[in-house]
C-alpha cells in the first residue's frame, strides 16, 4: 500500500510541476500555453501542400491560421458544450500548432475549408524561377 501512495504522491509532484513550467513559460513569451495539440496529416500533390486537422467542435470563428514564410500555426480555442460532463475525454480548451511545410508557398494563396470536424487547407507551391547561366 506503502508503494501505491508513493506513485501517488510522485504523479501529484509531476503535475505541480507542470503547471509550474507552464506558469514560467507564460511569464516569459505572455503566451497562454496549449491545452491539447490537434491531429494532423500533410500530404503533397503537384502543386500543394494539404494539410488535414482534426478539429472536432471547433468552430470556424474560433480559427486562426497564421502563415509566415513556409512555417504556419494553426491557433483556437473548442468551447465546452452546455450541461453537465459525466465523462470527458475530448480535448477542450486552448490550442496550437506550429508546422514547417517542407519547400516554399505562395504566400496569400492558402485555402481553407472546415468541414465535419477536418480543417483542410491547400497551399500552393511556389515553383523556382530558372537560374540564369553565364556562357
Amino acid at each position: 500500500m506503502l508503494e501505491r501512495l508513493d506513485r501517488l504522491e510522485t504523479l501529484r509532484k509531476l503535475k505541480e510541476l507542470q503547471e509550474r513550467i507552464a506558469e514560467l513559460a507564460y511569464q516569459l513569451t505572455g503566451e497562454e500555453p496549449a491545452a491539447w495539440t490537434p491531429k494532423v496529416d500533410l500530404l503533397e500533390d503537384e502543386d500543394h501542400y494539404v494539410l488535414l486537422v482534426d478539429l472536432p467542435g471547433v468552430r470556424p470563428e474560433d480559427l486562426e491560421l497564421l502563415e509566415e514564410g513556409s512555417r504556419v500555426t494553426l491557433a483556437g480555442i473548442r468551447h465546452p458544450l452546455p450541461g453537465v460532463y459525466l465523462l470527458e475525454e475530448r480535448p477542450m480548451g486552448t490550442f496550437r500548432r506550429t508546422l514547417d511545410l517542407p519547400g516554399p508557398i505562395e504566400e496569400g494563396t492558402a485555402q481553407a475549408s472546415l468541414r465535419q470536424g477536418v480543417l483542410e487547407v491547400r497551399f500552393k507551391k511556389r515553383k523556382g524561377a530558372p537560374l540564369p547561366l553565364s556562357q
